[in-house]
């Protein structure tokens, strides 16, 4: 057990030295979650053509979102979130396809919602546009709350924000994205 927590140390001290511009601490810690990566997308898809795509996606994703991880919370927290996002772009994309559902492996336990990844599609989608179009400082209060994991009081101090305010802040939007949505939804009906 002592060496998991020493490897998410070093693991975090790479990443937050990478942050600072340490081109080798970036590379080592590439090095060093590559493998992680592969065990756990392995696990969930049987196709390695398939499983390396996601991988780089993952690594893509990563290297995107370098900036917004905070060195004092674990890495492979983070790390592990942004990769179950890919992982379920993946499959969102693929389950549309039916005659492909046999190449991938789901365990009951590996999705954190109850909802059905087939029948969310639509929903998803919408909901990844609207939070894109989002102004900067609103899209950034939605992926630390609900992608990211932070807390109402974390979010505050990253933004410079009063805690209320993003209280208020976060419900307003969750709110637009849910009229949006209902009048996407409504407007579809029609056709």
């Amino acid at each position: 057990m002592q060496n998991k927590s020493s490897d998410t140390i070093s693991l975090s001290s790479l990443m937050h030295k990478a942050q600072q511009g340490d081109k080798q601490a970036y590379s080592t810690l590439f090095v060093q979650v590559t493998p992680m990566l592969r065990s756990f997308i392995s696990r969930k898809i049987n196709n390695p053509v398939d499983m390396e795509d996601i991988v780089q996606e993952i690594l893509i994703s990563l290297h995107k979102a370098g900036h917004t991880y905070d060195a004092s919370r674990p890495f492979e927290v983070w790390m592990y979130t942004i990769a179950r996002y890919r992982l379920n772009d993946y499959l969102r994309s693929y389950y549309k396809n039916e005659s492909l559902k046999e190449k991938v492996r789901l365990e009951s336990d590996y999705f954190y919602e109850d909802s059905n990844v087939t029948s969310s599609t639509d929903i998803d989608e919408s909901i990844s546009e609207l939070i894109a179009a989002l102004p900067e400082k609103q899209r950034t209060i939605v992926n630390m709350m609900k992608v990211e994991g932070y807390t109402a009081k974390e979010t505050a101090q990253k933004v410079n924000m009063s805690e209320t305010a993003v209280k208020v802040a976060a419900h307003r939007i969750y709110k637009k994205i849910a009229e949006k949505l209902k009048m996407k939804e409504e407007h579809n009906d029609e056709y």
